[in-house]
C-alpha cells in the first residue's frame, strides 16, 4: 500500500498507521481519501486485530483540517458531499468506528480540529502528558462539523462540551482525560510500555470474542444512534449558517493569509486571538 500522507506498517496482527503529511500534519482531502482506502483494506484483513495510529511529527499529531482544502470543499461542488446532512469527515469517522479491528490512537503533540474529530471515533485514545487538544473552530466563527461537536457532547456531557468547544483553547492531556475524551494521559517514558502490553493482550483475543463485546456495546448504545445522526445533521446546518453569515470566510482568509506555518500553529489559539484582534 503506497500513500502520500500516511505510512503503514504491519507486524503480525497489528497494523500501525503513521500520519506523515509535512510540514505540520494538516488533515487534507488527500489524507481523508487515503484513510478511506485504508479502511477498505482493513475490512478485508481478517488477520489484523489492532490498528494503531501515531504521528511522524513530534509537535503535531494532526494540526487541524487544511484550510485551503476546507475552502475548496465549501466552494467547489465536485469536492462537496453528495449528502447535505453528512460530510466526508463525518463519514470517515463512522467508517473507522465500524471497523472489525480495535482502533487505538497514540497521541503525542498537538491535535486540533478535524484531526481530533476523527480520533474521537476510535475505540481508544491514549496521549502523552505533553499533548494538547483543541477545537479552534469557535474562534473562526463556526463549529466542529466532522462529528466533533456531537461526540464531545456524548463523551464529556453538555457543560464540559460547551466549555471545551467555546473556549477554543488548548486543553492538556490531564484535562481531557478527566473530561472522558481520552482513556489515559501517560508520561512519554510510559506510553510505549503501556500500549505495548495492552496491544499484546488484545491480540490474544479471537475475532469472535471482540465481536461478542462489540455486540453488547451496540445494544447498549443503540438508543444513541438516532441522536448521533441528528447531531451530525445539526453540525452541517450550523456550517451552512456560518457560511451564510460570512464571518467564517473572513476568518479563514485571515488565517490563510497569515500562513498555516509551524510558528503560527504551535500556539494556534493565541494566533487566532491575535488575528481577530488585529482585524
Amino acid at each position: 500500500m503506497n500513500f502520500e500522507t500516511i505510512k503503514v506498517r504491519e507486524e503480525g496482527e497489528v497494523l500501525t498507521v503513521t500520519l506523515d503529511n509535512a510540514p505540520i500534519n494538516l488533515m487534507s482531502i488527500q489524507m481523508v481519501q487515503e484513510l478511506f482506502q485504508l479502511s477498505g483494506y482493513l475490512r478485508q484483513a481478517a488477520h489484523i486485530k489492532v490498528a494503531v495510529m501515531d504521528s511522524a511529527d513530534p509537535d503535531f499529531f494532526i494540526a487541524h483540517f487544511d484550510l485551503d482544502d476546507m475552502e475548496a470543499s465549501a466552494t467547489d461542488p465536485s469536492k462537496a458531499s453528495r449528502y447535505p446532512d453528512m460530510n466526508a469527515l463525518q463519514s470517515l469517522g463512522l467508517n473507522w468506528q465500524s471497523l472489525p479491528q480495535v482502533t487505538i490512537a497514540k497521541i503525542d503533540g498537538r491535535i486540533r480540529g478535524g484531526g481530533l474529530e476523527f480520533v474521537l471515533a476510535f475505540d481508544m485514545r491514549f496521549a502523552t502528558q505533553r499533548s494538547l487538544f483543541c477545537f479552534p473552530e469557535a474562534s473562526g466563527h463556526f463549529l466542529a462539523t466532522g462529528g466533533g461537536t456531537t461526540r464531545t457532547v456524548m463523551m464529556a456531557g453538555p457543560s464540559r462540551a460547551l466549555e471545551f468547544l467555546l473556549s477554543a483553547r488548548d486543553f492538556t492531556a490531564e484535562e481531557v482525560e478527566r473530561y472522558g475524551l481520552i482513556n489515559r494521559a501517560l508520561g512519554e517514558d510510559e506510553i510505549d510500555t503501556y500500549l505495548g502490553d495492552l496491544i499484546a493482550r488484545i491480540a490474544l483475543r479471537g475475532p469472535e470474542v471482540v465481536a461478542m463485546h462489540r455486540a453488547v456495546i451496540a445494544q447498549v448504545t443503540a438508543p444513541f444512534v438516532e441522536p448521533v445522526f441528528a447531531g451530525l445533521a445539526a453540525e452541517n446546518e450550523g456550517m451552512r449558517q456560518a457560511l451564510a453569515i460570512g464571518k467564517l470566510q473572513q476568518g479563514v482568509a485571515l488565517h490563510v493569509a497569515a500562513g498555516q506555518t509551524r510558528e503560527n500553529e504551535l500556539d494556534l489559539p493565541g494566533t487566532l486571538i491575535r488575528l481577530n484582534t488585529q482585524n
